[in-house]
């Protein structure tokens, strides 16, 4: 099959990475010194039960022209979703004939990037997707450093005889290369349970700059956590999502289990990039605010995270 991954960061990194050792072919979109990395050395990636040191196809999304290309059967997209909406727009651009437009799986932080991505191609074209239990980053231009035993769940918005055809092919080469996945006929529920967990660790992480391990080891900031994990399963029911008390524990003990890691949030501080708050705090904040509920949790944490990220 024919793959881009756009937004060749940690995440999109190591799914090219093993869909390329598969024998796929795969594009990689990234941009600024990494892009230059890439296009020169190749991808470096190192995780603990598999290595990556190959030349690879890399692009610009402004490089990427149709006519340039093979019919691609899929678009795997690892943005930010602080991006989304710009990535949707020139995407369109470039594939805007229906017949020619391949499926968009989204595989992003947040539950908004689906309906984001609706309002620019056929719902029947847009894959819901979650990678959990890895964790992955850039930690110079062209290596990628990661770990964890990664899961991967997808679904579709609207089902079709061809989207069910494609996830029964994708999720078939998913697990030839060695990443477990799942499919699901509730992708919208599986989005949710894992904001559970991003709004749980990643802006708290990201404000008092510690790893997951710190923070779920500590009696009284795990305390926090299951507060902003509550929250969220509160927001979820304005969707008419239910997340029940059981789903809120697993999502607790699976973080507190998992490898202690820096989440996505801390690391973009590090680098000075933006933040998801809005797409991930906000979200809880707003939710809530729709059922006339506060979140003094998130909102707490968010607000001192953006202003003291801002003072910077």
């Amino acid at each position: 099959m024919n793959y881009i991954i756009l937004g060749a960061g940690g995440i999109g990194s190591y799914y090219g990475a093993k869909l390329l050792e598969t024998g796929h072919n795969v594009i990689f979109i990234a941009r600024g010194k990494h892009l230059k990395a890439l296009k020169e050395n190749g991808l470096n990636l190192s995780h603990p039960t598999f290595k990556f040191n190959k030349k690879v196809l890399a692009f610009s999304l402004d490089e990427i022209k149709l006519n340039n290309l093979p019919q691609i059967d899929a678009i795997i997209l690892t943005t930010k979703s602080t991006t989304t909406n710009n990535v949707a727009k020139d995407l369109s651009k470039i594939f805007n004939d229906n017949q020619k437009c391949p499926f968009i799986v989204s595989l992003q932080n947040g539950v908004e990037n689906e309906d984001i991505l609706c309002n620019y191609f056929p719902k029947d074209k847009i894959i819901g997707a979650l990678s959990r239990k890895i964790g992955a980053h850039i930690v110079k231009p062209g290596y990628i450093e990661a770990t964890g035993i990664v899961e991967t769940i997808i679904g579709t918005l609207e089902k079709t005889s061809s989207n069910k055809i494609f996830l029964q092919n994708f999720s078939s080469e998913i697990k030839k290369s060695g990443i477990l996945c799942e499919v699901t006929d509730n992708i919208k529920l599986e989005l949710w349970k894992k904001l559970i967990i991003n709004n749980g660790v990643n802006a708290i992480c990201a404000l008092l700059e510690i790893k997951t391990g710190v923070l779920m080891h500590n009696k009284k900031l795990s305390q926090i956590v299951y507060g902003l994990m509550e929250e969220t399963a509160s927001a979820a029911k304005a969707v008419n999502i239910v997340i029940e008390k059981e789903d809120i524990n697993l999502m607790f003990e699976l973080i507190r289990n998992f490898d202690s890691i820096k989440p996505s949030m801390l690391i973009d501080k590090e680098f000075k990039r933006p933040l998801e708050i809005d797409e991930i705090c906000g979200v809880v904040i707003k939710y809530n605010e729709m059922q006339g509920f506060d979140s003094p949790y998130t909102r707490t944490v968010a607000s001192i995270l953006e202003f003291t990220y801002n003072l910077k």
